[in-house]
C-alpha cells in the first residue's frame, strides 16, 4: 500500500516498501549465476545463528537396531567442525532524492502499471520519487546479492569466509576444508613443461582420497582455459578422439563479465567465471585470473537468520525494507536488512587454488 509523507510542508503519496519491492522483483534482476550454480538450497532459521548440524551436509544413514527396540533419530554429529555460526549482517541505507536522470526500460514498466501516468518529460516530484525509490532498493537489494556472491567465492577459493567491515568485529567461519585441497600447479600452465593433464588427474584423486567426491565441474577464468584449451597434451586427451565425432567444448570468445559454459570433459561441465563488483569505489573480481578448481560440491546452502529489527517480528527474510523520513540529513531513507550466510554441503567437495597461469 502507498505511504505518505510531507516534503518541504507538502504531502507526497509515494509507493510502499510492499510495492516496491513487487516492482523491482520484476526488474532487471542481479545476475547470481554462481550462488544458483553451487549453492542452490536455500533454508531459513528464526534465530540469530546457524545450526549447521540441522543442515544436510552429508547424506544420513539409517540407525540400526534390534526389532524391539524404540525407533532412533538421526546422529546429527557433523563432519564440519563447526556447530553454530553466526551470520553476516547486512544494513545497506541510502537516501532517496527526486532522479534526475532513469531507466527508459524502468520508467516503461512503471507507465505499464500505472504508477507513473505522465510524459518523460512532465514527471511530477511524485514521479520522480518513485522512479528513486525503485532504484534504491534496487541497489540495496544488488549490494546484498554482491555480498552473498562474494561470501560464496570466497568459501570457494578458500573453504572459509572472512567476515570484516569498519562496524563489524572480524568473524573468519572455517567449514574445516582439508589442506590436501589447496593446490597449485608446480609449473604454471603457460610455461614450458607444464603438465594440466596430470594436475587435473591429481586434483580429482584428492578430491576423491578426502572424501569429496567426483568432479561435476571445472570452474576457472577465461585466461586459464584459454591457455588449457591451447595445451598440446590437453588436447591430445580431450579433443583429438573425439576428431570427426563431436566437439568436445565450445570455441568461442573467452572474454566475457558473466559466467560461460564451454562444454565438457567427459561428464564434467567447464565454466569460465570473470564477474565483477565495486567496493569503495574500486572494482574488483570475484575469482583471481589465475584461479582454476574441480568441484564436486554443487548442493551447497544460502541460509538466512531472523532480522534484529522490532519491526520484523523475528522473521527470517532475504530482504527486510523500511523507509521513512529523516530530519538530519533531510530527506527519505530506505534500509534494507538481511542475515545470510553460505554453507558448503561437503566441506571437501572443491580442490583448487591460484598460481595456473603467471600473471
Amino acid at each position: 500500500m502507498p505511504q505518505s509523507f510531507v516534503i518541504n510542508d507538502a504531502p507526497l503519496e509515494l509507493l510502499g516498501v510492499d510495492e516496491l519491492a513487487l516492482i523491482h522483483s520484476n526488474y532487471a534482476p542481479m545476475d547470481t549465476w554462481l550462488l544458483d550454480k553451487l549453492f542452490p538450497r536455500r533454508k531459513s532459521f528464526t534465530t540469530s545463528t546457524v545450526p549447521i548440524a540441522e543442515l544436510e551436509t552429508e547424506s544420513d544413514i539409517a540407525p540400526l537396531v534390534a526389532p524391539q527396540v524404540p525407533g532412533k533419530p538421526f546422529d546429527r554429529t557433523t563432519a564440519i567442525q563447526v556447530s553454530h555460526v553466526n551470520p553476516a549482517y547486512l544494513k545497506p541505507k541510502n537516501q532517496v532524492t527526486p532522479a534526475t536522470a532513469w531507466d527508459t526500460a524502468l520508467l516503461a514498466r512503471m507507465r505499464d502499471a500505472g504508477i507513473i501516468s505522465t510524459g518523460n518529460n512532465q514527471l511530477s516530484t511524485a514521479e520522480q520519487y518513485m522512479i528513486a525509490q525503485v532504484e534504491t532498493m534496487k541497489r540495496n537489494h544488488d549490494s546484498i546479492d554482491n555480498r552473498k556472491i562474494l561470501m560464496a567465492t570466497e568459501l570457494v577459493i578458500t573453504g572459509q569466509i572472512v567476515l570484516e567491515s569498519d562496524d563489524y568485529t572480524k568473524n573468519v567461519v572455517s567449514y574445516g576444508r582439508s589442506a590436501s585441497l589447496a593446490f597449485t600447479p608446480a609449473i604454471a600452465w603457460d610455461q614450458a613443461g607444464a603438465k594440466p593433464v596430470e594436475d587435473i588427474d591429481l586434483m580429482a584423486q584428492r578430491m576423491l582420497d578426502e572424501n569429496g567426491g567426483e568432479a561435476k565441474m571445472i570452474l576457472t577464468a577465461a585466461k586459464v582455459w584459454s591457455v588449457l584449451e591451447k595445451n598440446a597434451d590437453f588436447k591430445a586427451k580431450f579433443v583429438a578422439p573425439y576428431a570427426g565425432i563431436s566437439v568436445p567444448y565450445r570455441p568461442e570468445l573467452s572474454a566475457s563479465r558473466s559466467a560461460k559454459f564451454k562444454g565438457y570433459l567427459g561428464d564434467i561441465e567447464i565454466w569460465t567465471y570473470d564477474s565483477t563488483y565495486k567496493n569503495k569505489g574500486q572494482t574488483k573480481r570475484f575469482i583471481p585470473h589465475d584461479y582454476f578448481a574441480l568441484i564436486a560440491d554443487t548442493n551447497g546452502y544460502v541460509t538466512q537468520c531472523k532480522i534484529e529489527n522490532i519491526h520484523a517480528n523475528g522473521l527470517a527474510l532475504e530482504y527486510f525494507d523500511r523507509q521513512w523520513y529523516e530530519e538530519d540529513p533531510s530527506g527519505i531513507m530506505l534500509l534494507t536488512e538481511s542475515s545470510p550466510l553460505v554453507v558448503p554441503s561437503n566441506k571437501n567437495g572443491i580442490c583448487g587454488g591460484t598460481g595456473f597461469i603467471t600473471l
